[in-house]
């Protein structure tokens, strides 16, 4: 953590801000393949960049420990950043002309960091909910997922079930279900007083899913498509799981500023406006691509 490790890539350079203990080491590795603002061929910004707390440099907050395929890194490449939000991010600091730069942060740390402005904004599969209204304002949503049950290939109670049976989480009464603290789907899942809920932070309730301390698995279907059925950049296909009914409570992952700070605000409608033009002109499109996870979901939220 206290090491220092500068790496460049063909494209956008992205710093890496570990918080731990109040305490920060850089590091900088790989976001995607955009211009270098320091490379010489820096263009003048297309979308204003006040709102940020340092000039020239677009921090954002997210865990990359077993955070595939939203942040972190690569398999064969430890010291390369990957991520589908790593993409996203190196485009809108692109089109702000300032540098991207990840603070890692455990997710369940991640509301409390931004408000103790440790980061310009959080962008991490992050979603609206009341307590969140609370302190945070949001952007306009850059993806549209669904929530996933994932079970053991090898569990008879599930033998006829597959990922196109009438299948819910209303069928898990009884049995202990796992999945990311502080997600939307743990929320969804302690709501039903029959589920038993386990939360782990990474992606520790599919090992134990694995070991059979779960019954089934609850997560984002991105997480789902990256670490069972192999989808994206680095993704292996686990035959030991599969999915159980089609995806449910249908939302939207977007990225939350400090609501009582003037320049949340102000940096909201930048990032709201890098959107927009992200959305039109193929760039998110051909991100999700890549990525295995583009569907006719994204239409609903403007992406083209």
């Amino acid at each position: 953590m206290k090491r220092r490790k500068f790496l460049t890539t063909a494209g956008q350079t992205a710093g890496v801000i570990l918080v731990a203990g109040g305490l920060k080491s850089m590091l900088v590795s790989c976001a995607g393949n955009v211009s270098n603002p320091d490379d010489g061929s820096s263009q003048a910004a297309q979308v204003p960049s006040t709102g940020l707390m340092s000039a020239g440099m677009l921090q954002w907050g997210a865990e990359s420990s077993g955070g595939a395929p939203f942040v972190f890194y690569a398999p064969d490449n430890p010291g390369q950043l990957i991520g589908f939000e790593v993409e996203i991010a190196a485009a809108i600091a692109k089109l702000m002309d300032v540098r991207s730069t990840l603070v890692q942060t455990s997710y369940p740390q991640l509301a409390a960091a931004l408000g103790a402005s440790k980061f310009d904004m959080i962008m991490n599969g992050w979603e609206v909910s009341t307590d969140r209204e609370q302190t945070q304002i949001f952007s306009e949503p850059y993806y549209r997922y669904g929530l996933q049950i994932v079970v053991r290939t090898d569990d008879p109670r599930f033998k006829d079930i597959d990922g196109n049976s009438d299948f819910t989480i209303k069928n898990l009464a009884g049995m202990t279900v796992g999945t990311g603290a502080g997600y939307k789907a743990e929320e969804i899942l302690r709501s039903d007083s029959k589920i038993t809920t386990k939360a782990y932070e990474g992606t520790g309730y599919l090992d134990d899913l694995r070991l059979k301390r779960v019954d089934a698995a609850f997560i984002d279907l991105p997480i789902v498509a990256y670490y069972v059925l192999g989808s994206g950049p680095g993704g292996t296909a686990d035959s030991a799981l599969k999915l159980a009914g089609k995806p449910d409570f249908l939302n939207n992952y977007v990225i939350a500023f400090r609501k009582t700070d003037p320049k949340g605000a102000t940096l909201q409608g930048e990032i709201n406006q890098a959107l927009a033009i992200l959305k039109k002109d193929g760039t998110l499109k051909s991100i999700y691509e890549r990525w295995k996870m583009w569907n006719d979901q994204q239409a609903e939220i403007g992406i083209t």
